[in-house]
């Protein structure tokens, strides 16, 4: 299922060589000689007339530069003229939005347009672009118009030496252009930095002042106590394979992501309804700026599996370290008197679990801490 997306790019390539391309340049110039373009002239620089015409564009702009004067532009037409002289293909890229979308990100406000802000949104775009497909002898430029009921950019790329003969790019290479595009408008960086540190911070590490005791946890919490022994006792003899990820793990990540969700109801239930919502506001996010449903959804799973594995190994590495103090004290000799011995274990156990919820929580007061120094100076910002 698709939306409506905040970002589209369309692309093609130009190849002036064979008879049958050089009909197909043909339509193209006949494209850009229609009665709103500013020059007939049969050559790829012509291509700049149309995308800084008045009428649509705010004009040409590059790698270094916003703006071109008159001397700038006409070193642009040479370098576009002699790159056709040399056999290089050209490229045409359509970066189109959605001004809906551009409203959104701020871009555009009260009909007025960011124009730096979409720039350099182009520049990352086309850098990121040019570096995956390692077209290190690439020249650019761009354009802004606004002839349409979308604001849109075009961009116009040859190679000055080391021509390539294919003009097909990679379609993730393209996919890059988009993805840079969006995070450079829409940055969210401390959205998503927020979801990674309730899974990194706050889940898998243990608030230090709140500890779990032998008896208390037997007590309040003996359905988390009986789904650890459940799993420790299922557990495959190779220890090697004790890990969420492995193979040998596969018939028990069921258990653990259900232990992970008891450990999160009796300790982060509130912290956990902040983080599904904060998901739910990036998986919107990807929805409305790449169009694509599938694509937000696989984001939603990735982020979700990202906080089981982290919890499923902590888990187990708790586990681990309870089989290795259970061969110490066998190697030691056990109690013999079977009330002792079963004493000795549960220690083991309920000393294990303590150290499970420290593992799990040993940064949160810093985080707390960290946000409230935060908020700080946003109000210290605003003038609060």
């Amino acid at each position: 299922m698709r939306e409506t997306p905040g970002v589209v790019i369309k692309s093609k390539f130009k190849v002036p060589s064979t008879k049958k391309k050089s009909r197909q340049y043909t339509t193209y110039l006949d494209y850009i000689n229609r009665p709103d373009a500013k020059d007939s002239r049969e050559q790829f620089e012509t291509y700049h007339d149309y995308m800084e015409d008045e009428t649509k564009s705010s004009g040409l702009f590059t790698r270094e530069d916003d703006r071109l004067n008159h001397e700038k532009r006409r070193a642009v037409r040479d370098i576009f003229k002699q790159a056709q002289e040399k056999g290089s293909i050209l490229w045409q890229d359509v970066i189109s939005f959605d001004n809906t979308w551009l409203r959104e990100t701020g871009v555009l406000h009260d009909d007025l347009v960011d124009e730096k802000r979409l720039i350099q949104a182009t520049r990352n775009a086309v850098e990121a672009m040019l570096q995956k497909e390692k077209m290190v002898h690439a020249y650019w430029t761009g354009a802004l118009h606004y002839n349409t009921d979308n604001i849109h950019v075009h961009v116009a790329i040859v190679e000055t030496s080391h021509m390539r003969e294919r003009g097909k790019r990679k379609p993730k290479s393209i996919e890059l252009m988009k993805s840079k595009v969006i995070h450079s408008l829409a940055d969210r960086t401390k959205e998503q930095e927020k979801l990674n540190a309730f899974i990194r911070d706050e889940l898998v590490a243990h608030k230090r002042n709140k500890k779990i005791q032998s008896l208390p946890n037997r007590v309040l919490h003996p359905d988390l106590v009986r789904q650890f022994k459940d799993i420790y006792e299922r557990l495959p003899e190779d220890k090697r394979q004790w890990r969420y990820n492995m193979n040998g793990m596969q018939p028990l990540r069921e258990s653990l992501d259900r232990l992970t969700d008891r450990y999160i109801d009796i300790h982060f239930k509130s912290e956990f309804q902040a983080f599904n919502e904060g998901l739910e506001q990036e998986v919107s996010f990807h929805r409305s700026s790449y169009g694509d449903t599938e694509k937000a959804e696989r984001y939603r799973t990735t982020k979700r599996q990202d906080l089981y594995t982290r919890m499923g190994n902590a888990i187990l590495s708790e586990m681990r370290d309870l089989s290795k103090e259970q061969t110490i004290v066998e190697k030691n000799g056990a109690p013999k008197h079977p009330v002792r011995r079963a004493f000795k274990q549960q220690k083991i156990f309920n000393e294990s679990l303590y150290r499970i919820e420290r593992h799990m929580n040993d940064e949160f007061e810093h985080l707390k801490n960290q946000r409230a120094f935060e908020q700080l100076e946003r109000d210290i910002e605003y003038g609060k």
